[in-house]
């Protein structure tokens, strides 16, 4: 399977790049919302995810589609079933290259915003998605990736609007939005 990353894209210096740099998932945060009813706006995660950034400037992030958790144990079952078909499809992933000399230069304390095309697959489907990252070097061997804007994801592209409206139907809803906006701020360890 390929391996493909999600919002990530890293990098700080030339020894970060050299090093390797691996997901401290304890200290990151990853959501993405969901809108139902016109106008009522939730707020959900995953429990596990995980990424790294090799040497030569290859990030990856996969997220555990089985642990999607909106706060609502019933609602996490069919968004595995109904819409991501864990049992089939267990994992996304988002992959993105980066030139490590664009950051050669950021010192500790520094950002770099960066405007990346990647690669998401999601049900077996890959599709490019675009995204605007912020990299902040917090000290010499750790470093923040966040979105400097949501990573909006629609769900036509990816073979998901028949999963939404499969959980609209169930869940007895007038509308739930076919666009997922991304929110993450990811932390990265030197290894």
């Amino acid at each position: 399977m390929k391996k493909i990353l999600t919002t990530l894209c890293l990098l700080s210096t030339a020894t970060f790049v050299q090093a390797g740099w691996s997901l401290n998932q304890p200290e990151s945060d990853f959501n993405f919302s969901s809108i139902k009813k016109n106008n009522a706006y939730e707020v959900h995660t995953f429990k596990k995810y995980q990424g790294s950034i090799s040497d030569t400037g290859d990030a990856v992030l996969e997220i555990d589609l089985s642990s999607v958790s909106t706060g609502i144990n019933i609602r996490d079952e069919r968004i595995g079933t109904l819409l991501f078909n864990t049992a089939k499809y267990p994992v996304a992933q988002y992959q993105l290259r980066i030139d490590p000399k664009q950051l050669d230069n950021l010192k500790v304390g520094e950002r770099l915003q960066i405007d990346t095309q990647g690669s998401l697959l999601l049900l077996e489907v890959i599709k490019p998605q675009a995204a605007t990252l912020n990299v902040y070097k917090l000290t010499e061997k750790r470093i923040l990736v966040s979105t400097a804007k949501p990573v909006v994801v629609k769900a036509a592209n990816f073979g998901l609007d028949a999963g939404i409206e499969a959980l609209r139907e169930i869940a007895n809803l007038p509308v739930i939005s076919h666009t997922i906006p991304i929110n993450f701020s990811l932390v990265f360890d030197l290894q």
